[in-house]
């Protein structure tokens, strides 16, 4: 029998079993490894569930292209596209319509003018059946095709002169000259408007242009003096862009939006406002509110200005505001890549779509309001798949949100508290569903980017934001670039008027 000390038995000396303090000293031995190993367990956990959300926002970031943000669809080079039906062929295919033109149709093709420059009229000699002479005989059809072509292009020269002349009283009183003659020799207005188009409608650089005027007219000029016809052009613009602020000012819907170029290596952002009617440009060093200050139309515009959520256009009071729903449906595709982020957000866009067409089928019956109770139930749906989304957006334990926990939530808050923002198309049809008029007015700056490359001063950003603005608002009213162009050289600018 062992023996017993104070109730705790030991070891018999004859035993090889460990005595108690030696399985007490093995036991908190292995407690001690075990806490180790769930330290070591818990680390590798916290590391592994970091290298999750670290993968799923690089893939997240891969995965971005002109679908799901606003990247140009240019940039979508990393995946093929998914060769799935479109769907307008979808929907052309369940109407039973075929590709191309549709029976009864009108057709669109190049069409005859009805009152040519010249006319040359061809008579056959003889009959090509017995070789007989036609010269007197009877015309029973003919046949008309026209050609359409340009003149050889080559400049005109118009002299002008002014005579001076004496008056009884012994006075000399020397004519004046048109605002075209403007030296011994100059270039009218014409070929310093095509030059100026050349340079800021199709963005080519002073170079090319002088190369283009050579070979198209015979005109040798300089890059200085087209530098100098830019600059020319656009101090000519400031009663234009004074009216087109002022017209803009008083619109019930301005469109807003900014993009940038480079100066050298610094960015020169573009600041637009416009609607169908008229286009204003500001080129400006900053896209922070100073520059949207400067553009002129902020902080006193009392209308309703469309924009895509960036944050200092909520900050004017006296605006009201309307969001691009086509940045939201973007960033909804962005976040639906997460699982469990994709019922809310697909079903918000489908929302959106569905608002968007009874307010498109509402204006089409002339209508200048959706029904309440349409639009009640339209907030219910929308109501629900907000609570929706800011439940599967709840904060993290013990850490901050990554990246990706961070674009689904703020969009979720976004949808919540920018709700009459959002709305706005729906429940005022004076409202676009997008933003894209701001969009394709800045175009041209990107455009500009690629073709020319970065400016090379301020200047010529500011010149060319004056030019576009003319040009672009020619053009919503049916005019010609080089017809307005034309009247900018020859002292009359063309000036808006209010519709």
């Amino acid at each position: 029998m062992p023996r017993v000390s104070w109730g705790i038995p030991t070891r018999d000396p004859s035993s090889d079993a460990p005595t108690y303090e030696e399985l007490a000293a093995e036991n908190a031995e292995l407690r001690r490894r075990l806490e180790q190993l769930g330290s070591a367990n818990a680390s590798q956990a916290g590391l592994i569930e970091w290298l999750q959300r670290r993968i799923a926002a690089l893939e997240s970031r891969l995965g971005k292209d002109s679908t799901n943000s606003s990247l140009p669809p240019s940039s979508d080079r990393f995946a093929k596209k998914a060769k799935g039906e479109s769907p307008n062929r979808a929907a052309r295919r369940t109407l039973g319509r075929k590709p191309g033109k549709q029976p009864g149709a009108e057709g669109k093709h190049l069409a005859q003018v009805a009152d040519p420059d010249e006319t040359l009229v061809y008579s056959p000699s003889c009959c090509a059946d017995c070789g007989g002479d036609l010269a007197d005989a009877p015309v029973e059809a003919i046949e008309v095709r026209q050609v359409l072509d340009v003149p050889v292009p080559r400049l005109e020269s118009r002299e002008h002169r002014a005579e001076t002349r004496r008056c009884r009283c012994g006075a000399r009183t020397k004519a004046a000259f048109p605002a075209e003659a403007r030296g011994y020799v100059s270039y009218g207005p014409k070929l310093r408007a095509i030059a100026l188009y050349l340079m800021s409608y199709q963005h080519l650089p002073f170079e090319r242009c002088a190369a283009a005027l050579r070979d198209l007219f015979g005109a040798e000029v300089s890059t200085g003096f087209l530098d100098q016809l830019y600059s020319e052009g656009a101090a000519g613009l400031e009663g234009f862009m004074a009216t087109v602020l002022h017209l803009l000012a008083d619109s019930e819907v301005v469109h807003v939006d900014e993009t940038f170029d480079f100066v050298r290596k610094e960015k020169a952002w573009f600041h637009v406002c416009s609607n169908e009617l008229y286009t204003l440009l500001h080129a400006d060093s900053t896209r922070g509110k100073d520059g949207t200050e400067r553009t002129g139309i902020f902080p006193d515009f009392t209308g309703i200005a469309v924009h895509d959520r960036l944050i200092q256009y909520f900050g004017y009071d006296k605006a009201t505001h309307a969001v691009c729903c086509a940045h939201l449906v973007r960033d909804l595709a962005s976040v639906a890549r997460v699982a469990i982020q994709e019922h809310w957000a697909t079903s918000m866009t489908a929302l959106l779509i569905e608002m968007k067409l009874a307010a498109d089928g509402t204006r089409a019956a002339g209508k200048n309001k959706l029904a309440k109770k349409s639009l009640g139930a339209f907030f219910d749906r929308y109501d629900a798949l907000v609570d929706e989304a800011l439940s599967v957006n709840p904060a993290p334990a013990n850490r901050a949100r990554d990246a990706l926990e961070k674009e689904s939530f703020n969009l979720a808050v976004a949808f919540r508290d920018r709700k009459a923002d959002i709305v706005r198309f729906a429940t005022d049809l004076r409202v676009p569903f997008t933003n894209n008029q701001a969009e394709s007015d800045v175009t041209m700056v990107k455009l500009h980017a690629k073709i020319s490359g970065p400016f090379r001063a301020m200047h010529g950003a500011e010149r060319l934001a004056a030019v576009r603005s003319y040009l672009q608002t020619a053009a919503k009213h049916g005019l010609l670039p080089v017809d307005v162009l034309s009247a900018l050289f020859a002292g009359e600018p063309w000036i808006p008027q209010r519709i």
